[in-house]
């Protein structure tokens, strides 16, 4: 899933929706976030693409590919789109 217009971007999500993580700054896990209320609610996912190593948030509860979960201050909408968590964006460097 390549970055593009549709997506929120890296520093938006972050900035504007708010991110929580837990204190340790890990990712939560499901049974951490299951009775929280849904639309705070992203799963982290990793596009699965070798080319591709960024990773997504999906608003809701996903199970393919899922790193974990993160909570929003601000609740999304079934408009809302996916966001970027993690854009890489480093140069990748030849095996050695």
């Amino acid at each position: 899933m390549p970055p593009d217009d549709r997506l929120i971007s890296e520093r938006d999500f972050e900035e504007v929706w708010g991110v929580c993580l837990k204190p340790s700054g890990d990712l939560f896990q499901f049974d951490e976030v299951r009775n929280k209320p849904l639309q705070h609610v992203w799963t982290i996912v990793d596009s699965d693409d070798d080319a591709d190593g960024n990773w997504y948030a999906l608003p809701g509860f996903h199970f393919v590919n899922k790193l974990g979960y993160v909570m929003n201050r601000k609740p999304w909408s079934d408009a809302t789109p996916d966001a970027i968590y993690f854009l890489d964006d480093f140069e990748h460097e030849p095996d050695a």
